[in-house]
């Protein structure tokens, strides 16, 4: 597989985890070594970008709540 390809398909399971995280899966059973190690860097990307996701989702909620506490 070309560089390009790969950098595709991580753009892709950065972008939309679910498909990082099938594709990860489906090629981590393969019997091809290429395909394996592409396949856990995407369930990587895939999970590292919802955890990402997640915790820039708290930063905003609670960062929106904090002028409600300022009193002056």
């Amino acid at each position: 597989m070309s560089g390009g390809q790969k950098a595709l398909l991580y753009i892709l399971s950065f972008i939309i985890p679910v498909v990082g995280i099938i594709l990860g899966i489906v090629w981590m059973n393969d019997q091809d070594l290429d395909k394996k190690a592409i396949g856990k860097t995407c369930l990587i990307v895939g999970i590292v970008s919802i955890v990402l996701s997640c915790i820039c989702w708290f930063a905003a909620s609670s960062l929106s709540i904090i002028p409600a506490f300022m009193t002056y």
